[in-house]
């Protein structure tokens, strides 16, 4: 059993509140919408053409105390903003449409569309599969309302491969409960798939997150340990894949030990790695609700993290890391793809980029419901060469 990651001397207390997918609808039009405005983009270059609870698993709540956040009541975690403040207000508009996602797609008339059909369409998939497997919801991983996962293919055998991913929402919107979408075809070919849940700013903050996808990721690989497991592949979405790739630090490598040999692909879909811009958005951080300042800001950018701790895991080709990003995400979100992968490659691990043609920020992981998607295919893929190694 891997050591348990240290939690920090000061714990946020937290109240947690449910969110339906009507409220989630009308929060992502408001945060995503920045204007109507649509540009021609470059494609850049790239290596390839994207209500009620069921109980928890008792085997599990023997490991609870480990992860227990004490929590006694809501404190507000919106930080402060400091050093020299916001850019020029010209500045802050061309980061306004660059960190608004919406704004590029080009499958509908206006951004609003954009995200009322992929909120519908999420929530329709993910409840789909809720009926057509075997699934044991709300298995915990700490002590939240959201703490939890849910695991589909329970019929499949212990040691199956297993598939983990990361939902985005910009760290404040969305949920485990309508992230499935990517379930069937990985189940249909054998591969058990876990759905994890996390806390949403601004009842936390962005540091406290990342720290609770590290005790998720322990979770998950000590849930691999004692079921047998010899594959586990990760994937995060926008704010999921900068949960990811802030995740695996050193201390997380210390944490966990040689169980991270289990992690064998990692797989970064139109990620947000850098937040020293995002920081100033009113859109996506309106009275700073995700507490970053200039202290955290360079800290909780994975473009500017050391990965050299890897270097050894990747060596084993026991870890290979996967970028994708969209043809229509914006110019910053194709940079920060392409700069991920360069940075990743710069520390020697394994690592390849694709930039997908015909979509965008939302049907590239829309596409995860299809059995022969390219990066359904790449999953499934990665699991085959791993069989046929084993």
């Amino acid at each position: 059993m891997a050591k348990q990651i240290i939690s920090s001397t000061s714990r946020l207390i937290t109240h947690r509140r449910s969110v339906r997918i009507g409220w989630a609808a009308v929060v992502v039009c408001f945060a995503l919408v920045a204007n109507h405005y649509q540009s021609p983009l470059p494609v850049a270059a790239a290596a390839e053409a994207p209500s009620s609870t069921p109980p928890h698993v008792t085997r599990w709540l023997s490991k609870l105390a480990k992860y227990v956040h004490f929590r006694a009541g809501k404190v507000s975690c919106t930080g402060t903003m400091d050093g020299q403040g916001p850019p020029s207000e010209a500045t802050l508009a061309q980061w306004e449409k660059q960190y608004s996602p919406s704004a590029w797609s080009v499958r509908f008339a206006t951004p609003a569309e954009v995200i009322n059909f992929h909120v519908k369409f999420v929530k329709e998939e993910s409840d789909r599969n809720k009926q057509l497997f075997d699934t044991t919801l709300d298995v915990a991983y700490g002590s939240g309302d959201r703490d939890k996962v849910d695991i589909y293919g329970e019929n499949l055998p212990a040691d199956a491969p297993l598939f983990v991913y990361i939902h985005g929402g910009y760290w404040q919107m969305l949920e485990k409960e309508t992230s499935a979408y990517a379930v069937k075809p990985l189940v249909e070919r054998g591969v058990r798939v876990m759905i994890v849940g996390y806390e949403l700013c601004p009842e936390v903050t962005l540091e406290e997150l990342v720290r609770q996808i590290k005790v998720a990721s322990e979770f998950v690989l000590n849930y691999a340990t004692e079921n047998g497991v010899k594959h586990v592949s990760i994937a995060g979405h926008s704010a999921g894949a900068h949960l990811i790739a802030s995740m695996l630090d050193q201390l997380f490598q210390s944490a966990v030990g040689e169980e991270l040999l289990l992690l064998k692909d990692v797989y970064l879909i139109s990620g947000v790695y850098d937040v020293q811009e995002l920081r100033y958005t009113n859109s996506v951080n309106r009275d700073n609700l995700l507490a970053i300042n200039d202290q955290n800001a360079k800290r909780l950018s994975p473009l500017l993290a050391s990965y050299d701790h890897l270097r050894s895991v990747s060596e084993q080709g026991a870890l290979k890391f996967h970028v994708y990003v969209a043809q229509h995400d914006s110019d910053v979100f194709r940079e920060m793809s392409s700069k991920m992968y360069d940075r990743l490659r710069s520390f020697g691990l394994s690592c390849d980029l694709h930039v997908l043609p015909n979509l965008d920020h939302f049907d590239i992981v829309e596409q995860l419901a299809s059995s022969d998607y390219t990066i359904t295919s790449a999953i499934l893929a990665g699991v085959a060469r791993e069989q046929n190694t084993a």
